[in-house]
């Protein structure tokens, strides 16, 4: 497996590579800002505001992928952690897998296969500019054309505003929909709807904020022996 594969795995709001534009393909104009609902404005804001203000954040997260055409549901659990200004690492437990995003560099650790995967030019993917905004960067509106849907829809507690997110250019999944605590602008699920009808859905619990997370612990390496498979 590829890590350009294997990137649709990224959690929360990690979102799979947009594909370049066709040779010959006529760009299309980039969409004013503030054209979106004040309602949907105030959602987006406060979700940017809480991401901008954060230092470093760790969650324990469930993600739940389903292939609709084999009918077959897979759970995972693990942690979340982020640290800024662009490092992120997610520890999957069983079984236990490493993802970590270090700059330009994406590496994931695959005990079970003793293998690593290794990207050294991350920063400069799609997949990169589209989840800045974790980082304090870039804004929501500019990459995705925002709604608010219905949060019993996507099951999605009591309390939180469905946001849903359609690329505004094209991209390997249809819509992006984030379960948000209207007050606080945190996002506690995400479900991402890919083109195939599959879904990938994460759930992130027990926030933990500005802990002083080392930066040591992104400096992901494979053990001696392991298998190096670089993009």
């Amino acid at each position: 497996m590829s890590i350009t594969a294997a990137s649709t795995l990224l959690l929360a709001l990690s979102l799979p590579a947009a594909p370049p534009p066709a040779a010959g393909a006529v760009a299309q104009p980039k969409a004013a800002a503030g054209k979106t609902d004040p309602a949907v404005n105030a959602v987006l804001s406060k979700v940017q505001r809480y991401y901008a203000k954060i230092k470093d954040y760790t969650a324990q997260f469930i993600q739940t992928y389903e292939k609709v055409a084999l009918s077959q549901k897979r759970e995972l659990r693990g942690i979340f952690q982020l640290r800024k200004p662009a490092q992120a690492r997610w520890l999957y437990s069983d079984p236990p897998k490493e993802w970590v995003i270090n700059g330009r560099k994406m590496t994931m650790l695959d005990p079970e296969l003793e293998q690593a995967f290794i990207d050294e030019n991350f920063e400069s993917a799609e997949i990169s500019r589209s989840i800045s905004f974790l980082w304090g960067n870039g804004k929501l509106d500019e990459t995705f054309k925002a709604t608010l849907g219905d949060r019993k829809t996507y099951g999605f507690a009591d309390g939180r505003v469905a946001l849903e997110l359609v690329p505004r250019r094209g991209a390997t999944y249809r819509k992006l929909v984030l379960g948000v605590d209207p007050k606080s602008g945190e996002v506690t699920d995400s479900i991402l709807f890919e083109t195939a009808g599959n879904t990938n859905r994460f759930q992130f619990r027990d926030a933990k904020l500005n802990t002083g997370l080392a930066q040591t612990i992104f400096d992901a390496q494979a053990p001696s022996g392991w298998e190096i498979i670089r993009q």
